[in-house]
Parts: structure tokens; C-alpha cells; sequence
């Protein structure tokens, strides 16, 4: 059994889903991630082996988790025995250098195992470009990490290392805040003019991704079927979880410029949002 943060990113469960593992949800808090006091409850009445988790910048809610429960995560689990997998995948977006500030600094034992890409901080495309460091569970993960992968394109790992030696990524991760920074700003602006009363969305502060949450009247699902009739794609809250949870919640993408497109694009999610709850009010008993 594997414990994951709830909601988690629905690629971790179909992964889960593959190797035939079971996966227990831990509640995660608005603003700081996965709930220690929910998971130590956790470990102390079920079998658990691993715990999954992406304390920065998680996805799909964009949690920075702080680093004194960073550290308290570390030495739980090393007392427990149970290892964590760190995803760093977009550690490097945030803000500050504490919040960048991963759970294996904290590891004393070799009981974290972490991994991270370049995907999310550099280049979509470098995605497969990425590393791993197995604690001290290194030579089984490096075996298995052969036997499923096998190896990389060694010329794009020689030209990652150039621009990371030269000041290439760094230049290019100041860009990507920027670019971040200003379309969860305008898509912010647009959620709050358009879509219906009541509807709630983070503010993260720096990453990727917005987390919605719509009055509970609208529907996520049947939300996401409209506005695939008019060629636009929304991620539903349920796929974020194996349970019946956030049916009225959404995530959205903030990579890339917020252009006249996407603009129009998220005004007419607003507008079928609206008129999904408006329906609901009038169908409502009086």
C-alpha cells in the first residue's frame, strides 16, 4: 500500500494502477500540503510501504508544504521505517529558496528517494531528461530504472549540462516564473469575472497550475463534456483521485502566454459554468 496526497496527479495513479499497488489517500490542507497529523494516523493503523508525495508545488493544487513540516515529514517516516518518493519536478518554480527546499535535505538515512525532471522548469520536451537518487535503495532503483527505461538520449544530456554549467537555466527558469507569474494573473482576473458566485480558485504563488473549486452544483464531469463540444479541454476533479471526491472540482494549465485565444477559451468555461449553476438554482425546490 502507497500513500498518496489527495488530490494527486492523475498520472501517479494510473502508474500505481500498472504495477498493481494499492493506493490510500491522504487529505492535503488548502495551503500546505499533505496533512501530517492525517497521515501519521495513517501509519499508525495501516500497513504502509511507501508514502508518494510532491511537497512543492504540488499538482494539481499547487501546495508549498513549509520547511519545518518538511522536516517533520523526514524524520516521521525515518522513524517509521516507511519511505518517501519525493517528486521535484517543479521545485525550481518556486518563489524562494526555503520553499525550493526538498524533504531529502532533511533525510539523514537515505530513507527519501527523489526524482525530477527538467520538463516543467526547462522545456517541455526535456521531459524523459531528468534524475533520480535512491537513497539507499540506489542499486535496486538503478537496476529497475534500466530494466523498464533503459538509458537516455546521452547528446540532449551533454547539451542540458552545458546550458546548466553556462547560466542557461537559470535565465531560462527567471522567463518561465514570468511567464507563470502573469497568466495565473490574467486567468485569475477572467475566473472571478466569469465564472459563477461562489467559485473558489488558489493562488499558489508561483507554478503551473490552478486549482478550482466550483459551487457545488456544477458538476465537473458534465462541465468537462460541454466544453469538449466546443473543442475545449478541462481536467475534472475526479480523475485526481480513485474515490467519488471534487465532482466540483477543475484543474487548469497556466503554462504558456494567456493570448486572446486562451482568454476567450476560459470566458466560455466561465459561461457554462454559470449557466450550470443558474439551472441548478431554478431547478432547485422552493
Amino acid at each position: 500500500m502507497v500513500a498518496i496526497e489527495s488530490p494527486t496527479d492523475f498520472g501517479v495513479l494510473r502508474g500505481l494502477q500498472a504495477l498493481g499497488l494499492r493506493a490510500l489517500e491522504i487529505s492535503m490542507l488548502p495551503r500546505t500540503g499533505m496533512s501530517l497529523e492525517a497521515l501519521e494516523l495513517v501509519l499508525d493503523t495501516r500497513r504502509v510501504k511507501a508514502v508518494l508525495a510532491v511537497p512543492t508545488l504540488s499538482n494539481p493544487r499547487g501546495t508549498i508544504m513549509p520547511t519545518a513540516s518538511k522536516k517533520r515529514l523526514a524524520e516521521l517516516l525515518d522513524r517509521r521505517q516507511v519511505s518517501l518518493i519525493e517528486d521535484v519536478i517543479r521545485d525550481d518554480l518556486a518563489p524562494s529558496e526555503g520553499a525550493r527546499r526538498a524533504v531529502k535535505s532533511f533525510d539523514r538515512s537515505g530513507n527519501v528517494m527523489i526524482c525530477g525532471s527538467f520538463g516543467k522548469t526547462f522545456a517541455p520536451g526535456l521531459r524523459g531528461i531528468g534524475w533520480g537518487e535512491g537513497g539507499r535503495r540506489a542499486v535496486k532503483v538503478g537496476g529497475l530504472k534500466r530494466a523498464f527505461s533503459g538509458g537516455g538520449s546521452e547528446a540532449v544530456e551533454w547539451a542540458v549540462a552545458e546550458l546548466l554549467e553556462h547560466g542557461g537555466y537559470e535565465q531560462s527558469l527567471r522567463q518561465r516564473r514570468l511567464i507563470f507569474a502573469a497568466k495565473r494573473a490574467d486567468m485569475r482576473r477572467l475566473i472571478g469575472t466569469t465564472f459563477p458566485a461562489g467559485t473558489r480558485v488558489t493562488d499558489p504563488g508561483a507554478g503551473d497550475v490552478l486549482w478550482i473549486e466550483l459551487p457545488h452544483s456544477v458538476d465537473a464531469i458534465e462541465l468537462d463534456r460541454r466544453c469538449l463540444g466546443r473543442r475545449i479541454v478541462v481536467v475534472p476533479g475526479p480523475v485526481f483521485t480513485t474515490a467519488d471526491r471534487y465532482r466540483n472540482g477543475l484543474r487548469l494549465n497556466a503554462e504558456g502566454t494567456c493570448n486572446a485565444r486562451t482568454k476567450q477559451a476560459l470566458r466560455t468555461v466561465g459561461a457554462i459554468a454559470a449557466r450550470m449553476a443558474a439551472d441548478a438554482t431554478a431547478a432547485a425546490p422552493q
